[in-house]
């Protein structure tokens, strides 16, 4: 089969006198094994390896900060490339088959989909 995910885009910004509207539409991507993870996982000050369950090859991946004072990094071990501040969520696909994550000064719950490729 094929197109079995489909993400949609928009961004929205009003801040005073800026505004912004961005919406490239949706886009439709494949997935050539059934599986997915979805998970809740307490991420801590120290390096924390996120569970993947039975996915074997991370694709495309949806992250929720559900803190609402930290902030959290995800990224491969020593190196974090992704930060979501208190409350933020992102959805991009993964580069690695060994993401972590990594709490700011304190523990955050971090709610996450990753969608095997």
């Amino acid at each position: 089969m094929a197109n079995e995910i489909t993400h949609t885009f928009q961004t929205l910004l009003n801040n005073a006198g800026l505004s912004d509207n961005h919406s490239s539409g949706s886009i439709a991507i494949d997935q050539a094994t059934e599986k997915l993870v979805r998970n809740v996982l307490t991420v801590t000050t120290s390096e924390v390896a996120l569970d993947l369950g039975g996915v074997s090859t991370p694709g495309l991946g949806i992250f929720q900060n559900l803190d609402d004072t930290n902030f959290v990094e995800i990224g491969v071990s020593g190196t974090m490339v992704v930060k979501l501040k208190p409350g933020e969520q992102y959805c991009f696909r993964l580069s690695t088959t060994a993401p972590y994550a990594i709490a700011d000064t304190a523990s955050v719950e971090l709610f996450y989909i990753i969608y095997d490729d």
